[in-house]
């Protein structure tokens, strides 16, 4: 068995894999993540994978709550120069977000030595892999953060209600906030998708189906990280 955890900026994801198999799967903050590991059982026997976006701090407190349970074997996922073949873009490669990594890992652990991976929650990160480089990428506000950010930096554009995610003109301050929100989201992904046109595209993270929706050409995948951290852990 193996125990894959996926510390993003805002919530905690875990999985229990057999081989290749998802067994079970959760969402929440780290004291339910101690609750489902504390569930398990024999927990020093089993293999621990973590991917973690947070600070330093957060991920020691994270690795001694770990090796406390009895996860003592428990590792945290680093970008590296190069893995499997593949080639970091990063000068400092082990500054390139370990998500980003290993999200570009999970294409070549599902047979694809090219793609563009786009993952859009609080940010939207784009990562191209060409012939098994990863030539680098972009980071975008994703939309709520990006609608967030001119409501706190301005006076005057407020608005009471969510407008739906659109790319038409809007006729009041809520939607032209968020249409231009992902106007620039569309407008990036298809300009680049554009530059790479033999490399096919992948949409991941929450936001996600909105893009599918609002007519991003792309595959829609999930588990991108977990795939990719089981790969590192596993893999070549």
């Amino acid at each position: 068995m193996t125990i894959l955890i996926d510390v993003g900026n805002t919530a905690i994801k875990w999985q229990l894999r057999e081989s290749e198999q998802t067994i079970d799967t959760g969402r929440g903050d780290v004291s339910q993540l101690m609750v489902w590991l504390e569930s398990l059982g024999s927990l020093p026997s089993q293999q621990v994978a973590v991917s973690c976006v947070r600070d330093d701090e957060f991920a020691g407190e994270l690795h001694d709550a770990l090796v406390q349970l009895g996860c003592s074997s428990a590792v945290f996922a680093k970008s590296s120069a190069t893995y499997a073949g593949i080639t970091n873009a990063y000068a400092n490669p082990s500054s390139l977000g370990v998500d980003r990594w290993l999200a570009v890992l999970a294409l070549k652990s599902r047979g694809y030595e090219s793609g563009i991976v786009i993952d859009v929650g609080t940010a939207c990160t784009i990562d191209v892999l060409e012939d098994n480089h990863h030539v680098g990428g972009f980071i975008l506000p994703g939309p709520k953060l990006a609608c967030d950010a001119l409501v706190s930096n301005t006076d005057k554009i407020r608005y009471s209600t969510e407008p739906p995610a659109a790319l038409e003109p809007g006729t009041d301050t809520g939607a032209c906030v968020v249409s231009g929100a992902w106007l620039t989201i569309v407008g990036a992904v298809k300009e680049i998708a554009l530059r790479y046109p033999h490399c096919p595209v992948f949409l991941a993270g929450g936001a996600a189906p909105t893009l599918l929706h609002l007519g991003v050409d792309g595959e829609l995948v999930t588990d991108l990280v977990f795939d990719g951290l089981y790969f590192w852990l596993n893999g070549a």
